[in-house]
């Protein structure tokens, strides 16, 4: 958990962020400071979490979740939530919905009851509900899904388990 919390600092004096340092603005090498807010392992939330950066979840969350960065769900984490954020990582279990304008990242060990609703979505893992993209769906080799995609691209792997319809649509709503 040190690691999470150390402060390290760049040429500017900036903190870097502990998921992968500062966010680079491509002005003059300027690094634009970015919030994580931290729910560790062996915490239980419980109500909405609202935030203007990103959430990273390695514990247990139950009520809602609005981020308008990125929210990464650890390995061994529960959600119990509708999950909107600009962008989804998801390598835990969620019951709920997932919305994103962004992408949204489905790891193999992902495990999703709800519908998952994103610009592209990326599914190695399992989802026992509703896909839709506005642009690409790929289900990798271990990809289970059991309900309905709409994108405009679908990739289907070797392997991959899909039951339910396909739509191809020219812009789906997202």
């Amino acid at each position: 958990m040190e690691s999470l919390l150390r402060r390290d600092q760049d040429p500017h004096g900036s903190m870097l962020s502990p998921l992968g340092g500062g966010v680079d603005s491509g002005a003059m090498g300027e690094r634009e400071e970015r919030d994580v807010s931290v729910v560790g392992r062996g915490a239980h939330v419980e109500g909405s979490l609202v935030s203007t950066g990103s959430l990273w979840i390695a514990g247990r969350v139950t009520g809602e979740i609005s981020v308008e960065g990125q929210v990464t769900v650890a390995p061994g984490s529960e959600v119990e939530a509708d999950i909107q954020a600009g962008s989804i990582n998801l390598a835990g279990r969620v019951n709920g919905n997932l919305t994103a304008p962004g992408s949204v990242e489905l790891p193999a060990q992902s495990q999703v009851k709800g519908d998952v609703r994103a610009r592209s979505v990326t599914l190695q893992g399992a989802v026992e509900g509703n896909v839709v993209a506005q642009q690409k769906v790929e289900l990798g080799p271990g990809a289970r899904l059991q309900g309905d995609i709409t994108c405009t691209a679908l990739v289907v792997a070797e392997g991959a388990v899909f039951r339910g319809r396909s739509i191809m649509a020219q812009r789906p709503s997202p």
